[in-house]
């Protein structure tokens, strides 16, 4: 989490800059590629999938592939808390957004959760009961939370990390995973559940409840591996080997080499794409504004030394990319 109301910056200079040298960002939009007549920037022999990602803001992401649409941490609502003022208020009433859910949702077939802290989890609740046939994946406490919210038991499937399911061809493997760090080497409200609580009513209700991450293997073989917060298993991670790596930027240096480890671990993917760096309490119409507590210019240099072979993406919201 961070503490100061984001900055507005300039995303092309910012893109431009993480594209120096080496790295390029991985693929123009779908809509800007058909406007240039160019296809995308992949290596001479290998084959861009259909599927189309479009990032949600924070670490969430809606993928389209085939007619199908999958959702992780989908948070969409931008409620203000006060996080990004400096006066980050606990008790914040959890408020969702109806109408914006609505208009970017689709018609999610499965629901990926990394862990339970408002900006991940706040929508699924709602979504869940707009998309009545959507599955939901996530930890034990995801469970007893969205059976606090009503949501039928039937329909989540929990899992640990190392579980590999396969959707009708649509293969997620879950990841055991580990929180970001802040300065005190903790993060806000960990704990986990063993039973339903009261409906939560408020974002210090919603536990992070262990994290996850996701290796999502699409039918026609491209594969993404998704993060909700910038710490990791080294070992669980180790040898997953996606094509796209949606990569949690930190907000502090409090995990030992983060960025070489974490790219090491994933076989330096041919695309590194950082998210969890904007500020997730203002619109998105108004688009993504840096968090000015972040590093991300050192973060994507970090990338760019550690895997000069990887392009970068820096997204911008909403926008369908393929890889």
């Amino acid at each position: 989490m961070t503490a100061k109301r984001a900055s507005r910056f300039n995303r092309r200079l910012l893109i431009r800059g993480a594209a120096a040298g080496a790295a390029v960002p991985a693929v123009l939009p779908t809509t800007a590629r058909a406007a240039a007549g160019t296809a995308s920037r992949t290596p001479s022999g290998s084959k861009t999938s259909d599927a189309t990602f479009q990032w949600l803001g924070t670490s969430g992401w809606r993928i389209d592939t085939d007619g199908r649409t999958i959702l992780f941490d989908p948070f969409l609502s931008r409620f203000e808390t006060g996080l990004f003022k400096q006066s980050f208020n606990p008790k914040t009433p959890l408020t969702t957004d109806g109408e914006t859910i609505d208009r970017h949702m689709g018609r999610p077939e499965l629901i990926l959760v990394s862990h339970c802290h408002w900006d991940h989890l706040n929508d699924v609740p709602y979504i869940a009961a707009a998309a009545p046939d959507a599955r939901i994946v996530g930890t034990e406490t995801t469970y007893h939370l969205l059976r606090a919210f009503g949501v039928d038991k039937a329909r989540i499937a929990v899992v640990k990390g190392g579980e590999v399911l396969d959707f009708d061809g649509l293969v997620v493997e879950a990841v055991s995973s580990r929180h970001s760090r802040n300065d005190a080497y903790s993060y806000f409200v960990p704990g986990t559940l063993t039973s339903p609580p009261p409906r939560p009513q408020t974002v210090s209700d919603l536990p992070e409840g262990d994290t996850l991450a996701f290796h999502v293997t699409l039918p026609d073989g491209l594969s993404a591996f998704l993060m909700g917060a910038s710490d990791f298993s080294e070992r669980d991670a180790a040898g997953l080997r996606p094509d796209v790596a949606m990569v949690a930027t930190p907000s502090t240096s409090a995990t030992h080499r983060y960025a070489p480890r974490l790219l090491k671990a994933l076989g330096h993917p041919a695309t590194v794409v950082p998210v969890h760096w904007d500020n997730f309490e203002l619109p998105l119409d108004e688009g993504a504004h840096r968090d000015s507590t972040m590093d991300l210019d050192g973060f994507l240099a970090r990338i760019r030394e550690t895997s000069p072979g990887s392009r970068i993406l820096l997204p911008e919201y909403l926008t369908p990319y393929r890889f």
